[in-house]
């Protein structure tokens, strides 16, 4: 398998919707959120090892994104010079889209998926 698309129920600012999550061996360290319930086209990057570091130790991320686990929620905030928004998903879904991901690519060996054809000097 070399990506995969999740959607996610979650909590918006706009009522209840539906956010897809899509992961791609290609760029194994990110996990992209389509927010189109927001506004068409809209999308955020995260890393995929903040919301697993969130999951685990109950909170992650400064500055722009910013990941907290409460109770059986998980509660992500983005900000951008334009403004800020929440958006809350059930934690059992986070689970189970980090659990997919590592069927894509295993915890570790993200830098072995890496294109590095295009850097000078780096061998493969």
């Amino acid at each position: 398998m070399n990506a995969m698309t999740m959607r996610l129920s979650a909590l918006l600012e706009s009522g209840h919707g539906t956010v897809f999550a899509r992961y791609r061996r290609q760029d194994p360290y990110a996990i992209v959120l389509g927010f189109d319930a927001v506004q068409p086209g809209l999308e955020w990057t995260l890393s995929r090892e903040l919301l697993s570091d969130a999951l685990l130790y109950g909170a992650a991320g400064v500055g722009d994104i910013r990941v907290t686990v409460r109770g059986d929620l998980v509660v992500l905030g983005l900000s951008t010079p334009d403004g800020t928004g929440t958006v809350v998903f059930r934690r059992n879904e986070i689970d189970t889209l980090i659990a997919a991901t590592h069927r894509v690519v295993r915890p570790g060996q993200e830098s072995a998926e890496l294109d590095w054809s295009d850097v000078p000097g780096v061998n493969r």
